[in-house]
C-alpha cells in the first residue's frame, strides 16, 4: 500500500484524481461555466504536475492544488476581461457566412499591412492576451516601445479599415 501523503510523479494521475472534482467545483464558482471549469482543472493539472518538485509538504498536496487552480481561475478572469467579445460590437442580426468570409478576408488584408513587429504586438496583446509587460519581455524590447507599436498599429488599422 502507498504512503498517501507522498506524492510523487509516479503516483501523481492517482492523486490528483482523487481531488479533481473538488477542483472543478472550485473552478466553477470562479469561473461560473463548465466549460471553462474544465479548462482550468486541465491547467492546474499541468501545473501541479510541472511544479510538484516545488511541494515542500506533500501531505498539503490537496491544499496546494486549490490554490493552483484559484491561481488559473483567477488567471483565466483576467484574460477574458481584457478581451470584449465581438457579439458587444454587432448589431442587428447575426452576420452571414458570407459576410464573415468577407470580414475575416478584410482583417487579413489589414493585418499584412503592419510590419511584422506590429503585427506580433496585435496578435500577442489581443489573439493571447498578454499584457504590454509580458509582450516586451517575449519581443526583447522596452515597454515604452510596445505601447508605441501597439498603438501605431492600431490607428494604422482604424485608418486602413476606413478607407
Amino acid at each position: 500500500m502507498t504512503d498517501k501523503s507522498n506524492v510523487t510523479r509516479e503516483n501523481f494521475a492517482e492523486r490528483f484524481s482523487e481531488i479533481q472534482n473538488e477542483l472543478y467545483r472550485v473552478a466553477f464558482l470562479y469561473v461560473k461555466n463548465s466549460e471553462d471549469a474544465r479548462d482550468v482543472v486541465q491547467e492546474t493539472a499541468f501545473r501541479c504536475y510541472k511544479n510538484l518538485k516545488t511541494l515542500r509538504q506533500p501531505e498539503y498536496f490537496r491544499t496546494w492544488a486549490v490554490r493552483t487552480a484559484i491561481n488559473c481561475s483567477m488567471n483565466m478572469l483576467r484574460k477574458s476581461r481584457r478581451s470584449v467579445p465581438l457579439e458587444d460590437y454587432m448589431v442587428g442580426e447575426a452576420p452571414s457566412p458570407e459576410n464573415s468570409a468577407e470580414a475575416a478576408v478584410l482583417l487579413e488584408k489589414l493585418m499584412n499591412r503592419l510590419s511584422p513587429k506590429e503585427k506580433s504586438v496585435v496578435l500577442m496583446r489581443f489573439l493571447y492576451g498578454m499584457t504590454l509587460d509580458e509582450i516586451a519581455k517575449e519581443l526583447h524590447i522596452p515597454l515604452g516601445s510596445v505601447k508605441s507599436l501597439l498603438y501605431r498599429s492600431i490607428e494604422k488599422l482604424k485608418k486602413e479599415s476606413s478607407e
